[in-house]
């Protein structure tokens, strides 16, 4: 009888392992984000995206995502937690952070960045639309200068992609000498230019500069990957407006030049059809910007 009761114990022991095995990471509580959407100006710095599992993982839990979104990487955001991340046994949440950039680009909508749940090992997605992905939108918080004309230079290179992949420069030039097709002497305004090792690019043509004809020059100074881009010009009493334009692969070395813009005083004035057209630059030209 004895023995009985043992083999019994035995048993009922054997199914509770069975049960809380089954159990370690229950099917039922799904992995999803604590939110699906949130929204904050460009100045607000890092922020968090939270993942949860609906209970601590018995064994590590690795994720990947997708990012996608009308927000461009290395331009509006930079990422600062990559895929795939890993949920370690016996924690129960996971972060993917980024940093919002707070540039002096005017931008003409919200921008947007999607984070979704592409794979996860050792647990279960939750199929809810609203539980998978989770939206951070951004609003801008630049302003039209009060005097003078602001020049954007953004470019998108798709969703998720670097825009440093491709390394666009802006100019304010004057005195544009073409041969041929291309350009072998300009000058350059060295107060207003802007040729950051990262990021979009921008300027504010000042009232102050001496009253001539212009050219906006987007530059394509190292990459190898089509960039579409947009320039965008801003002025208090105008508003703003945009010009579409883009590079292939090919084109390195390479300069669109946007204009003539007839600068008097605070007042810019453009023809009906301003020239929109691309040179390259000649070696010396090149070197020295």
């Amino acid at each position: 009888m004895r023995n009985g009761n043992v083999m019994m114990l035995a048993s009922l022991l054997m199914a509770a392992l069975v049960l809380v095995s089954c159990d370690e990471n229950d099917a039922t509580k799904p992995a999803g984000f604590d939110a699906s959407s949130s929204t904050g100006d460009e100045s607000g710095g890092t922020q968090t995206a939270t993942l949860s599992l609906g209970k601590a993982a018995a064994s590590d839990v690795v994720l990947t995502f997708n990012v996608k979104g009308t927000a461009a990487l290395g331009g509006d955001y930079t990422l600062l937690t990559p895929s795939p991340i890993t949920i370690k046994a016996g924690a129960s949440t996971a972060s993917i952070e980024f940093k919002l950039i707070d540039d002096s680009i005017i931008e003409s909508a919200d921008k947007k960045i999607t984070f979704s749940i592409a794979t996860i090992t050792g647990y279960t997605v939750d199929a809810s639309a609203d539980r998978n992905s989770y939206t951070y939108t951004i609003t801008d918080n630049d302003e039209i200068p009060a005097s003078g004309m602001q020049v954007d230079l953004t470019w998108d290179l798709g969703e998720g992609v670097d825009i440093d992949t491709a390394d666009l420069d802006l100019y304010l030039v004057y005195n544009v000498v073409v041969n041929g097709n291309e350009v072998t002497s300009m000058d350059v305004n060295e107060d207003t230019y802007s040729a950051n090792e990262s990021g979009f690019e921008s300027f504010v043509i000042d009232p102050g500069l001496k009253d001539t004809e212009y050219y906006v020059v987007a530059v394509y100074r190292s990459g190898d990957v089509a960039v579409p881009f947009t320039l965008g010009f801003s002025h208090n009493t105008t508003g703003s407006n945009n010009s579409a334009g883009s590079f292939t692969a090919s084109e390195v070395g390479t300069a669109l030049f946007y204009g003539p813009i007839q600068k008097s005083g605070d007042t810019f004035s453009r023809t009906k059809a301003p020239t929109y057209t691309k040179y390259k630059l000649s070696s010396n030209v090149l070197s020295a910007l």
